[in-house]
């Protein structure tokens, strides 16, 4: 089963400028600019990264997307979407393991019209 959820969310991640071999570093992920870390939903649900099981980053027009295929610490797996240009988050798809798309290529849209945009 694959659910659709297109829905902004906010993400604790760590940001690297350089290849960083720290304890606190994920082994395999000294290499990698972002990595997520938790994800918090708008409906206060909180979900935390246990493991990214693939990052790749797409050049869509101007901006930088980068997608995320994560499991979290209660088994539960997502696509996760972190768009440059506009700073946000977007978590795109829940879905079983069987159903992993690893491989498939996903062309997102990202509008918003700023902080003007009404909030829910």
């Amino acid at each position: 089963m694959q659910v659709m959820l297109k829905e902004k969310v906010n993400v604790a991640a760590i940001f690297r400028s350089f290849r960083d071999r720290s304890e606190n570093s994920r082994s395999g992920w000294e290499h990698k600019r972002i990595e997520p870390r938790q994800v918090r939903r708008k409906s206060g649900e909180v979900l935390k990264v246990a493991e990214v099981r693939r990052s790749y980053p797409k050049v869509k027009g101007d901006t930088v997307q980068v997608h995320f295929v994560i499991r979290t610490d209660q088994e539960r797996f997502f696509h996760l979407l972190y768009e440059s240009k506009k700073m946000l988050w977007i978590l795109l798809y829940e879905f079983e393991e069987q159903m992993l798309f690893d491989q498939m290529d996903i062309d997102v849209e990202v509008t918003w019209n700023g902080f003007n945009e009404k909030r829910k």
